[in-house]
């Protein structure tokens, strides 16, 4: 119990760092006086870096502290560059610390800035000017674009002393910019010039260069962004590996900077295309009002491949054991690359623990929280989190993770084959209750496909440690059906630990749903399912709830 009193006291610490470091600068708001136990004065502001003076004589910056100090009554002075002298007459006692908090007025002036249009511009383009300073002002209206709104293209600001740099955005028009000296005492006026932008295209990116139209929701398609200088329209064209053209659509008007448009790997038609490598072609042109002459030197078209590829499947799997698959049976499926899994949830059941707490089990609700990322292509890393709370028995956990590379994908023939590594670590009955325990692991699994089915085998070695070098062998296999927004599975897994129980292995069997309906990316899991060894019966269910991308 002590123990457990120190963590929690560190975590909450840790969480709470103000407590340990006495002040927080963001959290001082206006004056406050403080008396604590001890003896001394500290000196706390917003901002940090103030001098300090006492009784005429500089002492140091702020955050200040001083121990070795007199009881009685002080004169502080509080000075910086581009605030407020603060002046303050304390007493202090020699029973008692005192801690001061001063929020330090920021000396500020006043600017008035107008933005015009450049002799000559067309009037039928857009003037909707929006101004960025690089130091705070205090007006607080806001556009979409995080700048300070205007009221007939002119703008009040109040701002801090000394230079400022003043930004002008408009969609449309070149961004422009002046430098303003303010002061404390009088106002400045400054004019902003802007001018037509040339029509450019730009900054091209993709949501994901290979992806699989059969894929749920938002994962079976690809975004293309780009950013546009000024107003106009726009095409997109997708050409085939013979230069067909096999989908057309226009943008539309262009009335922002940043453009997106979404292709879900379809023909024009909707029919899902032929996998391969696909040019995309964006092809814009300005508005009238802004042709010009020399526009044909003007980049106004980009160009991009993106590769249809149905074995870069997207589906959620379980990963309670540290390992992706179905619930007791590893599956050779990897997320596509840059693609992730997260869900946290928790069991209700029976289950055998290692330390053998009974003979019948022992009724718990384990909580997990699950995650599986690829960051190359063909190779997923999981890992789960486990903690166990079983009623009147020591709550305990534990953590599992492994590496596995994709051999076989699927793409020649309907077969796919992985082969990975596995390690599992947990405190007194910490093990993930579906686990095969601590220790390290090597698996193959291996799965045959039909059109929406999914037959797995997986074979795997599992070492339990330094209680000796005999492994254990696990054979595992199931089904898995495939659907737009749901799959659902039936796994089983036996564990013939040659150590003890060779005789009478360990048998567990599972169940699960995972629903994904569209349009979000959503997972909602149901699990459940029944272990038997010997003459020892169990069963359990769970719930998880997490995101897919």
């Amino acid at each position: 119990m002590i123990k457990l009193r120190f963590v929690f006291t560190l975590v909450f610490l840790c969480i709470f760092p103000s407590l340990v470091t006495g002040r927080n600068v963001n959290d001082i708001i206006g004056d406050n006086f403080e008396e604590v136990t001890g003896t001394g004065l500290e000196v706390h502001t917003n901002p940090l870096g103030v001098r300090v003076f006492i009784d005429g004589v500089y002492h140091g910056l702020t955050p200040f502290i001083l121990d070795n100090i007199g009881a009685g009554p002080y004169n502080i002075r509080l000075t910086k560059e581009g605030y407020r002298d603060r002046n303050l007459r304390v007493i202090l006692y020699s029973t008692s610390r005192l801690i001061v908090s001063i929020e330090m007025p920021e000396l500020r002036g006043n600017a008035q800035v107008s933005v015009l249009k450049a002799e000559g511009s067309p009037e039928s383009l857009p003037f909707n000017p929006q101004i960025h300073t690089s130091r705070p002002s205090t007006q607080s209206v806001l556009n979409t674009h995080d700048g300070l709104s205007l009221t007939n293209n002119q703008a009040n600001l109040n701002l801090p002393i000394g230079y400022n740099t003043i930004r002008v955005r408009a969609f449309g028009w070149e961004d422009a910019s002046i430098n303003l000296m303010v002061d404390q005492f009088f106002t400045v006026n400054a004019e902003v010039t802007m001018v037509p932008a040339a029509f450019r295209i730009g900054n091209a990116t993709q949501s994901r260069r290979r992806f699989n139209p059969l894929n749920s929701n938002n994962l079976g398609l690809t975004e293309y962004r780009f950013e546009v200088s000024a107003p106009g329209t726009g095409t997109i064209t997708i050409l085939n590996n013979k230069d067909e053209i096999v989908f057309r659509r226009n943008i539309g008007v262009f009335n922002t900077w940043l453009q997106q448009i979404t292709w879900n790997g379809r023909d024009s038609s909707g029919n899902p295309l032929p996998q391969g490598i696909y040019t995309v072609l964006i092809e814009t042109s300005p508005m009238a009002a802004m042709q010009e002459d020399d526009q044909n030197e003007t980049e106004t078209s980009l160009r991009l491949e993106t590769e249809i590829n149905y074995s870069a499947a997207i589906i959620p799997l379980s990963v309670d054991s540290g390992i992706s698959g179905l619930l007791l049976t590893p599956m050779p499926h990897v997320l596509a690359q840059g693609s992730f899994q997260f869900d946290a949830g928790f069991f209700v059941g029976n289950f055998l623990l290692p330390q053998k707490i009974n003979e019948s089990g022992v009724f718990g609700f384990p909580f997990l929280i699950n995650m599986r990322v690829t960051p190359l292509e063909k190779l997923e890393l999981n890992t789960s989190f486990n903690i166990n709370s079983y009623p009147n028995k020591q709550t305990s956990s534990g953590f599992s993770g492994s590496a596995k590379y994709q051999i076989i994908d699927g793409s020649d023939i309907p077969l796919y084959l992985a082969a990975g590594i596995s390690y599992a670590w947990a405190g007194y009955n910490g093990d993930s209750p579906l686990s095969p325990g601590r220790g390290f692991g090597l698996h193959s699994p291996l799965s045959y496909e039909l059109t929406n089915l999914s037959i797995v085998f997986c074979p795997a070695l599992f070492w339990h440690g330094p209680e000796g070098l005999t492994p254990a062998l696990l054979l595992s296999t199931g089904v898995l059906y495939r659907d737009n927004w749901y799959n659902a599975g039936l796994s089983a897994r036996c564990e013939i630990d040659f150590r003890e129980n060779a005789e009478s292995p360990k048998f567990l069997t599972g169940a699960e749903l995972h629903l994904f309906p569209p349009p979000s990316n959503l997972v909602f899991s149901l699990l459940g399912g029944v272990w038997v060894q010997g003459k020892r019966l169990g069963g359990y269910g769970g719930l998880r709830i997490g995101i897919i991308n």
